[in-house]
């Protein structure tokens, strides 16, 4: 079997219009950008829609996922160019992903893809198509399956093995020269299968979410931001309160310690009278330490922390000589 390298033919805007401009697809370009504090960060995400609908990348679709997510086309380029899951060019029915990566290659990733390259006909280092248009190989960074590497992706979804004419991937099962072969027999049946028509099996992204607030502050969405006082601070704890005294035995007060989460900023000592608490004075978040002038034998101590708005529970009750 022969093979060619995709050669991408760029189309203009006018030529793939028809698939991006249209009102589904601003609905759901608005609806990604809801997600986020800014459109920018919506572009992974953007682009990988648009490779949804055309089956790969070309330069024209690169500018409108900037132009959507309000960033220059130098970034959205450096972007598309930089992940191999976006097409530089037209794929076969069926895209062969194979990993290359540290556990995939200690596990035979590489004899897969010499076996690969000698079944189909094609290389793996770059976009290389079957002549009858099925397959395209690609050599690939981590899939993020090591525990069955060798690992394939074809087209969205992981395969190591066909079981009950279905593409699957057992846990601990890997790829091997008589699975993949397997698998290109089951690919080569069901070329004709409607639901590989677009040459992606399905939308990744998932559906529409209707009805959710977006992120606060981003453009369209109606979610309000949290209160900064909407959880207490970490309270203060292991409260201990100590008589201090002088090598001479001279009575100083009473020394209260504590622990404080890092954020905490003030710690409000307090001493219980009768049944009140009332305020001994104010330690700043990185003190240790607190000593009571006033204090003696039998006084208790609490203590408050407070991180900017946020005030914690207050601590456990300490009592000097207890």
């Amino acid at each position: 079997m022969t093979s060619h390298v995709n050669i991408a033919v760029q189309p203009s805007f006018a030529e793939i219009a028809g698939k991006l401009d249209t009102p589904a697809m601003k609905a759901r370009v608005a609806e990604l950008i809801r997600r986020y504090p800014s459109p920018q960060a919506a572009l992974l995400q953007v682009l990988w829609l648009a490779q949804q609908e055309l089956s790969w990348m070309p330069n024209a679709a690169i500018e409108w996922s900037a132009t959507q997510c309000r960033t220059s086309p130098a970034h959205a380029f450096g972007v598309a160019t930089f992940y191999t899951m976006y097409l530089k060019a037209p794929a076969g029915k069926f895209l062969l992903q194979i990993c290359q990566n540290v556990t995939c290659h200690l596990k035979g990733a590489e004899e897969i893809l010499a076996h690969a390259e000698k079944t189909l006909g094609i290389t793996s280092d770059g976009a290389h198509t079957t002549a009858d248009g099925l397959f395209t190989l690609l050599r690939v960074e981590c899939l993020g399956a090591c525990g069955n590497g060798p690992v394939m992706q074809v087209n969205d979804d992981f395969a190591t093995d066909i079981i009950s004419d279905k593409l699957t991937m057992p846990a601990g099962v890997p790829l091997t020269p008589e699975r993949f072969d397997k698998i290109i027999a089951w690919c080569r049946a069901h070329k004709d299968s409607g639901r590989l028509d677009s040459g992606l099996l399905h939308d990744a992204l998932g559906g529409t979410i209707h009805g959710d607030l977006g992120h606060p502050g981003a453009e369209g969405a109606s979610a309000v931001g949290q209160k900064k006082d909407y959880a207490p601070a970490a309270p203060a704890l292991a409260v201990k309160a100590e008589l201090r005294k002088t090598a001479d035995g001279v009575e100083q007060g009473v020394a209260i310690t504590w622990k404080a989460a890092p954020e905490i900023t003030e710690l409000r000592v307090e001493s219980l009278t009768g049944n009140d608490w009332n305020s001994v004075g104010k330690a700043t978040g990185k003190d240790k330490e607190f000593l009571d002038a006033q204090g003696k034998f039998g006084s208790t101590y609490r203590i408050v922390a407070v991180s900017g708005e946020r005030v914690a529970k207050p601590s456990n009750a300490a009592k000097v000589g207890s």
